[in-house]
């Protein structure tokens, strides 16, 4: 059995508000129809971990400000009793950037498959959850929710136990997949509780590159709560990237499990542009010596829009390192939050960890709130971590204007040199040349 990670934080008592209670009901029920429906036409092998997932939730509940790990972000406001399961509705077309990137390319509609390439590199298998299962039962029920602990965090469990189908993403044993698999996430509901699932699973020596983008939808006010589960076998490599750009009229929760075996490496950037209320919740579980993880992200918030990244690296076996950067631009009444955790076991030993947040606010009306956490049970370590926000260096900006470049010119270029930090570390040259141009964009209105 793979380690567990460590027991999630103590729910702190509260009197929950009549209203949130109505509507955990009310999505629990509709999780149990779903259930009931689907058992009536023959069920599919995850029904049990779906139901699981659903107790895991009506246990929990929604969580408050109360709530220790969600007292600066209250997502549960954003579940209205009138969000529905049932999204079905009208739909509205997101834009189609990152085309032109030599890929795979994928489209998908409330998370699920349109379509899959007749064509696919050796090795490469994309499906349907549900195809999968019906192709291979033994390899669905050995990696869905093989990364992903229930009781750990309510809207994964939600999406868990609401998704009916998802999207699989595996690259056989020894199979080396150069061609970046681009996922355009570019329809969604226009009122909605869309649940995504998608599974991506690198067997022993196997690669790939993933790249996720979550366009500018104009009109749009979903509420996505998805769950992806990314699992790495021994020697095996996964590459992502995650571009969100949403309306500041939706909201994301994006809960991404990764489980490592031993001599793995995983690396995510997790770039967030959009959106009005953003949550990142990204646990990581190196549960084999000599894994190496990387994760980076990057946010520019603006106008009213919250974005929070909630990071957790449970390092479970010795020999292994863990990379961790995130950077944030903060303007008008923006509020940007950053809460990692390293968590290093008792017999973890070798540890090299290393953890740093750092944000610029352009605004007195914006806010940053930072948490670095380390919690280190072994004695031959080497784990850092810190955070720092401030506004821009006047030293810096004093020293270009005395070289004749105009303030707002100067201000641009430190802030683009600032965002580039995090952009520079995704490999595919041409998402970078997109990031560069979009952050020159975006940050250019805040440089004057």
């Amino acid at each position: 059995m793979p380690a567990r990670l460590s027991e999630p934080d103590p729910i702190q008592p509260f009197t929950r508000t009549e209203e949130i209670v109505q509507i955990e009901q009310k999505l629990i029920e509709e999780i149990n129809a779903r259930l009931e429906r689907q058992d009536a036409n023959g069920g599919n092998g995850w029904a049990s971990a779906r139901r699981m997932a659903a107790g895991a939730f009506k246990e929990m509940g929604l969580p408050t400000k109360r709530s220790e790990a969600y007292k600066y972000t209250p997502v549960a406001k954003r579940v209205t009793d009138d969000l529905s399961l049932e999204n079905s509705a009208g739909t509205v077309q997101a834009d189609r950037k990152l085309e032109d990137v030599e890929g795979i390319h994928l489209s998908t509609t409330n998370g699920l498959l349109d379509s899959v390439p007749e064509s696919l590199p050796e090795g490469l298998t994309i499906s349907s959850l549900v195809d999968a299962y019906e192709g291979n039962r033994i390899f669905v029920n050995d990696h869905l929710s093989r990364a992903f602990v229930a009781d750990r965090d309510a809207f994964s469990s939600l999406a868990a136990a609401a998704a009916e189908d998802g999207i699989l993403i595996h690259a056989a044993a020894g199979a080396k997949i150069d061609t970046p698999i681009v996922i355009h996430h570019d329809t969604v509901s226009v009122s909605g509780l869309v649940q995504p699932r998608i599974l991506v699973v690198a067997d022993e020596g196997a690669s790939l590159n993933l790249v996720e983008r979550f366009g500018h939808a104009e009109g749009s006010s979903a509420f996505e709560n998805r769950i992806a589960e990314m699992i790495v076998a021994d020697g095996g490599s996964i590459d992502h990237v995650l571009i969100y750009e949403r309306s500041q009229q939706s909201t994301f929760v994006n809960g991404l499990h990764v489980y490592q075996e031993g001599s793995s490496h995983y690396a995510t950037n997790t770039i967030t542009l959009g959106g009005g209320m953003v949550r990142n919740n990204l646990h990581f579980l190196p549960d084999g010596e000599e894994c190496e993880t990387h994760l980076n992200g990057l946010y520019i918030a603006r106008g009213s829009q919250h974005i929070d990244n909630h990071t957790f690296v449970d390092h479970a076996k010795p020999n292994c390192e863990s990379n961790e950067l995130f950077k944030g631009v903060v303007a008008d009444s923006a509020t940007g939050v950053f809460n990692g955790k390293i968590l290093v076991r008792q017999d973890s030993q070798k540890i090299n960890a290393y953890q740093s947040s750092k944000s610029i606010v352009l605004d007195r009306s914006a806010s940053v709130y930072a948490k670095p956490e380390l919690e280190i049970y072994a004695d031959d370590v080497r784990c850092s971590h810190g955070a720092t926000t401030g506004e821009l260096d006047e030293d810096a900006l004093f020293y270009l204007r005395a070289r004749g470049i105009k303030p707002e010119k100067a201000r641009l270029l430190l802030l683009e040199a600032f965002a580039r930090d995090v952009v520079d570390l995704i490999d595919q040259e041409p998402v970078r040349d997109y990031l560069y141009a979009r952050l020159h964009s975006l940050l250019e209105a805040h440089a004057s």
